[in-house]
């Protein structure tokens, strides 16, 4: 039975999910497992700060590799597929390599390092998964595949921030990470099974060739491509959006350093406690996530995404104002459970807003820029909160928290799709009349 991604709706599916699951075990290692484990065991907020600030930095950097996997590709087994079965590869070897880590707490810049190379693979994956999604994915199952890949990116972080919270209390690190390597090897092995289209070679000495639809487009140089990415992203709409980003995300971000130091040894949770919770929480929200899709279509992505932005707000403000109610295992629980709501609520309709002004020509490195400025943005606030973390009580790393979101809110209400469509249309006019490369619009920019 042969694997093609561009015959099965439901393989397509199912592929996107499960390779941004595998994404998901670095992210429910470094920011949810880890640090509440290293916090348990002594470490302080500035020091768990720091680890998520850090390792989350080649997220940031995914603009990098964007080019380059527009630029260059090995068309014979498909534009996108070797970049992912690579990065993969490296994901599986930089998470054994933490099996030399004997004691977390004491080589924690060992563990940061090694955690930055996870993370530069694993992003190296998403913008492949993300090209290859742009590709192959029909516009009718934009909707469908988004929430699907939230899901499975959801899912993958959170059950195996569960899973790795249990087995490094019990068994150590290097246990973890194996259990880890071995999950996603088990991905590369369907990654490899799987091809774009039909005729394609599995592996490189493999009989096959490209097809038309992969691999007959020409090469775009470098100056094309970044000439055209610096226009659309200086759009006005465009540059709005990249602000409502960096605000709500900061927000994340400090969330991240704050909120397992917290658990753990303020309200005295033990880390596998923290990091099943989460998991659980985590899982929840991913299903409730999945039918977000059929909303966001209704009511429109902006209006999706300032309710969970204000709802997110809502609940740090609340919980921070009832500190008598923080030794209720229930009211905890039901907090986190609203926060990963309205957190997978606005990781969806913010998607779907960048998709929706990316410019066809340059799709994919558009769309990796905007994940980028994401993460940076990310990492950003928990450095910030690293800095002031001694100084902040949890009320007010609360309250900060809810003002970066409510900022956001109030510059999202100035965002207006007709305008950017309008920037897009001029110059999309701009280029046709240079006459280059006019076969490039026929990209999706679903991603």
């Amino acid at each position: 039975m042969q694997l093609i991604l561009a015959h099965s709706t439901v393989l397509r599916m199912i592929a996107f999910a499960l390779l941004y699951f595998a994404q998901g075990i670095p992210i429910g290692l470094y920011s949810i497992a880890l640090p509440a484990w290293l916090a348990a065991n002594g470490a302080t907020a500035a020091e768990v700060g720091t680890l998520v600030a850090i390792t989350g930095l080649p997220w940031a950097f995914k603009l990098v590799s964007g080019p380059f996997m527009d630029r260059f590709s090995f068309p014979p087994m498909g534009r996108r597929r070797p970049w992912v079965i690579a990065s993969q590869l490296g994901l599986c070897l930089a998470l054994l390599s933490l099996v030399i880590v004997d004691d977390p707490a004491a080589e924690l810049w060992t563990v940061i390092v090694i955690g930055t190379l996870i993370n530069g693979f694993a992003a190296l994956q998403d913008v492949a998964v993300d090209g290859m999604a742009i590709d192959v994915l029909p516009v009718a199952e934009r909707g469908r595949a988004n929430a699907l890949m939230a899901f499975g990116q959801v899912a993958g972080f959170s059950g195996f921030a569960a899973l790795a919270g249990w087995l490094l209390v019990d068994f150590g690190l290097a246990v973890t990470a194996a259990v880890a390597a071995l999950i996603v090897a088990a991905i590369v092995t369907f990654s490899t099974a799987v091809r774009e289209r039909d005729g394609e070679k599995v592996l490189p000495w493999s009989a096959g060739q490209a097809v038309p639809a992969a691999g007959s487009r020409k090469p775009v140089s470098f100056r094309a491509i970044f000439t055209d990415l610096l226009r659309v992203l200086l759009l006005p709409m465009s540059l709005l959006l990249i602000g409502v980003e960096l605000l709500s995300r900061a927000s994340a971000g400090i969330s991240l350093g704050f909120t397992p130091v917290f658990a753990v040894q303020e309200l005295g949770y033990s880390s596998e406690t923290y990091s099943s919770w989460m998991g659980l929480t985590g899982g929840a929200a991913a299903v409730i996530g999945i039918f977000l899709g059929p909303v966001i279509d209704r009511v429109g992505a902006g209006k999706v995404l300032s309710w969970s932005l204000l709802g997110s707000a809502a609940v740090a403000i609340v919980f921070g104002l009832t500190t008598s109610l923080w030794n209720s295992s229930v009211y905890v629980a039901t907090s986190l459970m609203l926060a990963q709501v309205f957190s997978q609520g606005f990781f969806i309709s913010m998607i779907a807003l960048f998709m929706g002004i990316c410019w066809s020509r340059v799709a994919a490195t558009q769309f990796a820029i905007y994940m980028s400025l994401a993460n940076l943005s990310r990492s950003l606030g928990a450095g910030l909160y690293a800095l002031f973390a001694a100084e902040l009580s949890s009320s007010a790393t609360l309250f900060a928290m809810a003002g970066f979101a409510i900022s956001a809110v109030l510059l999202l209400r100035l965002f207006d799709a007709e305008k950017h469509d309008v920037g897009l249309a001029r110059l999309q006019g701009e280029r046709s009349g240079q006459g280059n490369g006019s076969n490039l619009d026929a990209e999706s920019s679903a991603l």
